[in-house]
């Protein structure tokens, strides 16, 4: 084992005279040739991360403090051509996909990586010039996938793990919609194994979905991988032809498999990680400080947590938006952050910790080193291995804990007392800012508790539903749609209105506020702190352990 081994794998540092081109210029086949050249990434970058591909203004943002950092000296802007120019020749061989079958994208990204290939459509195959396993060409060099003639997704899947899953990565793995591109310069440089499961209903749309072989498929190479290891990619993107089997179901097999979730694919508003080749290889150190409060006892301490930090995808695009909001630092947030991403992007973290005013603070997200439903983790195996395999969670997880500077943790789900106690006990954490919204089991008595030693503070308000114009919740539109001036003040006034009906009586009082994605601007957390008035205090997640601990010991 490596002197200092990582969750998720690391390039290296990037070169200081970096190539970029912005996708943005693509015209004639975008999609096809996006696809190639994210492909293409991963191998350039697997020497040393030398091209950067830029999705959107983010991108371009990130690649500007890549430069501020001193990560890079200089950037170089390529037009496509340039790009093929430069690169192409790193490539000996093409890997043609076959448009009736999406399964054979992911296969041929998991065939670039290991034989170190170019992934192509056949849109725009011929202008490469590359073998494609037809003579005059070596039958053993590329592969037209149009020629396995496959009629199901399971099939091209139980084809690619037949010839080569030996020399697939077995430090992590994704489940990644096929017509999904940013985050494959990783995947094809890490050579880390894809699957993707169809939701029952892509069938009906689609006749190379079959929604139970692809289940029981991606369970048996997910219980062949080692336990405590990421799944990449999202299980729900809905971007292309297959919706896939969404985040609750396949969340909940990866946890079964004892496996941890780091979203870094579209879900919600925040679209595919990308350039992971490059920000992989930066390093930062993280450090925050609790800023010393004193209890007043006639007042009602809250703390707000802003959720899914968690997923790469958020950390790269709507954080960064939220932290330059010109009102962000108004109010105290606990930020949720997955820790994994002190492997693949330290560079964006260290923008936030060194961006962060006084009442930000970086909570660990969602129960440890990733995103897990807690209650049912590691269940694939024989109870004399579960709570070993719990045991090794929380002591990875401590140790990643210990990367962000965290002392408060995150959980998702309700879940039975010894489970949350062992969670808790994590090394380095003080308290507990618990479940993703109120749920069903709390209740006035538990909103604050105790386990292992330390408070748990569970969510005591429930997520808004739009109302329609004449009032009452409108149960067909979705969560969390909050870019309308009528849909924000909506959100902040359900918030006002649930945070003053669960308030407890006595005071002291200390309670956790769950905003999730729904907050789309930092003036709608000033507005809720406004509306409730000023008996009530809002303070940082560490702050409020820390108070609540002079409270109860003095």
């Amino acid at each position: 084992m490596p002197a200092n081994p990582t969750i998720l794998p690391k390039s290296r540092p990037p070169t200081r005279s970096l190539a970029a081109m912005r996708l943005e210029e693509l015209t004639s086949h975008n999609w096809d040739l996006r696809l190639t050249l994210t492909c293409l990434q991963g191998i350039v970058n697997r020497s040393e991360p030398r091209l950067y591909l830029v999705q959107d203004r983010y991108d371009e943002l990130w690649l500007d403090w890549l430069r501020e950092r001193g990560d890079i000296d200089r950037v170089e802007w390529l037009e496509v051509g340039q790009v093929f120019e430069r690169f192409l020749s790193e490539v000996k061989q093409m890997f043609v996909t076959d448009p009736g079958v999406p399964a054979s994208i992911n296969v041929a990204t998991m065939l670039a990586a290991v034989e170190g290939g170019l992934v192509a459509t056949p849109q725009t195959a011929a202008q490469y010039d590359l073998p494609i396993g037809a003579l005059p060409d070596s039958w053993n060099t590329g592969l037209d996938l149009r020629t396995m003639n496959w009629k199901k997704n399971i099939e091209a899947y139980r084809w690619a793990y037949q010839r080569f899953e030996d020399r697939l990565s077995h430090q992590c793995v994704a489940i990644f919609d096929p017509y999904a591109i940013g985050l494959r310069d990783y995947l094809i440089e890490f050579k880390i194994p894809i699957l993707w499961i169809s939701a029952p209903q892509d069938a009906g749309q689609n006749a190379q979905a079959s929604y139970h072989d692809e289940y029981a498929f991606a369970k048996e190479i997910l219980m062949k991988l080692p336990p405590n290891i990421p799944c990449l990619g999202w299980p729900g993107n809905g971007q292309g032809a297959e919706h896939g089997i969404g985040e609750w179901y396949g969340v909940k097999l990866a946890s079964e498999c004892g496996k941890f979730e780091v979203c870094s694919a579209y879900d919600g508003y925040s679209p595919t990680v990308s350039n992971l080749s490059v920000h992989s290889g930066t390093s930062a150190r993280l450090r925050q400080s609790i800023p010393p409060l004193k209890l007043a006892h006639d007042k009602i301490y809250y703390c707000f947590t802003r959720s899914d930090g968690d997923g790469l995808n958020f950390l790269r695009h709507y954080y960064r938006k939220l932290f330059d909001d010109p009102k962000h630092g108004i109010v105290p947030i606990g930020w949720q952050v997955g820790p994994t991403a002190a492997d693949v992007m330290p560079d964006i973290l260290d923008y936030y910790y060194k961006r962060a005013r006084p009442g930000d603070c970086f909570i660990n997200a969602l129960s440890g080193a990733g995103y897990i439903h807690e209650d049912i983790f590691a269940d694939n195996y024989p109870p004399e291995q579960r709570e070993q395999i719990l045991d090794e969670f929380v002591r990875l997880s401590g140790t990643y804990r210990e990367k962000l500077d965290a002392t408060v943790l995150a959980t998702f789900a309700e879940m039975r007392p010894e489970r949350l106690a062992k969670l808790a006990s994590m090394d380095g954490v003080r308290g507990v800012v618990a479940n993703y919204g109120r749920t069903h089991g709390t209740t006035a008595q538990n909103l604050v508790s105790e386990t292992a030693g330390h408070p748990v503070f569970r969510a005591m308000n429930r997520q808004p539903r739009p109302l329609n114009p004449v009032g009452g919740a409108n149960l067909n539109l979705p969560v969390g749609l909050t870019f309308t001036p009528f849909g924000k003040r909506n959100t902040v006034d359900f918030a006002i209105e649930e945070i003053k009906r669960w308030t407890p009586a006595g005071r002291p009082a200390f309670i956790h506020v769950f905003l999730a994605n729904w907050l789309t601007e930092m003036e709608m957390a000033a507005d809720i702190a406004k509306g409730l008035g000023p008996d009530y205090v809002a303070v940082r997640p560490d702050q409020l352990i820390a108070l609540y601990k002079q409270r109860t010991r003095g």
